[in-house]
């Protein structure tokens, strides 16, 4: 290699070995391993993966090693459920349910959902995972009085699925709130990743044809694995 900008050139081959030959969470040798086999130094080495890592194409795991990253799962601007996102993308979707339950409704609940304070509500946890992987965890709040029997279905299978065949009700609008946030521990575990590492808070507020409060969700996601796109326009002058 010349001068050129050495971690370019080491990180194209390195971009084209891993596109070519190896798949999702598959591990990279280490860096000394790479500096010896190319010929480089482990500080051109680090620059690469460091590079690779940036544009999302690499993931590391302290004290572990280097590995494929995963391909994002970009969000867009439709009001979609988890499971038609994934399977539109081509992923095998899947839920892992962690509670479901009635509960008496906090004052920060029921005004998000219009109801009275106290009002019955029930609460839904679930763990999203994409290709058996964890993106998201959830919480969903519906007022309980207008879905007898929700808990009672597989809570597992897409949850707008089971209101428009159940109770024939359809969302068609949502507010959604998205922060960037740091994974605490216990989301951390969950989602399989380090604690601190990036994550995506969303809350969505849905309603249906009519305009009536349905569902007051809340999500974190992984920063390394999903992200929102947004078309935007300057309006006219």
């Amino acid at each position: 290699m010349d001068q050129r900008a050495k971690h370019q050139q080491l990180r194209d081959r390195v971009l084209a070995e891993v596109t070519a030959t190896m798949a999702p969470n598959d591990m990279l040798p280490t860096e000394r391993q790479l500096a010896e086999r190319f010929e480089v130094s482990r500080m051109t080495v680090r620059q690469a993966l460091n590079s690779l890592r940036a544009d999302g194409v690499l993931r590391s795991v302290r004290g572990v090693g280097t590995f494929v990253a995963q391909p994002r799962l970009s969000k867009g601007p439709a009001l979609t459920s988890f499971s038609e996102d994934l399977a539109a993308r081509g992923y095998e979707p899947g839920t892992e349910l962690i509670a479901a339950e009635e509960i008496t409704a906090e004052t920060h609940i029921a005004v998000d959902l219009g109801v009275p304070p106290g009002a019955q509500v029930y609460r839904i946890e679930r763990l999203r995972l994409a290709d058996g992987i964890p993106l998201c965890h959830e919480e969903v709040c519906l007022h309980a009085p207008r879905f007898p029997g929700l808990l009672e279905e597989d809570l597992t299978h897409s949850l707008y699925g089971v209101l428009d065949s159940k109770y024939d009700v359809r969302l068609r609008r949502a507010q959604q709130q998205v922060r960037a946030v740091n994974v605490g521990e216990e989301h951390a575990q969950l989602l399989k990743v380090e604690p601190n590492s990036a994550g995506l808070h969303v809350k969505r507020i849905s309603m249906d044809e009519t305009g009536r409060i349905v569902e007051r969700g809340q999500s974190l996601c992984r920063g390394d694995l999903y992200d929102f796109s947004f078309v935007v326009t300057r309006p006219a002058t």
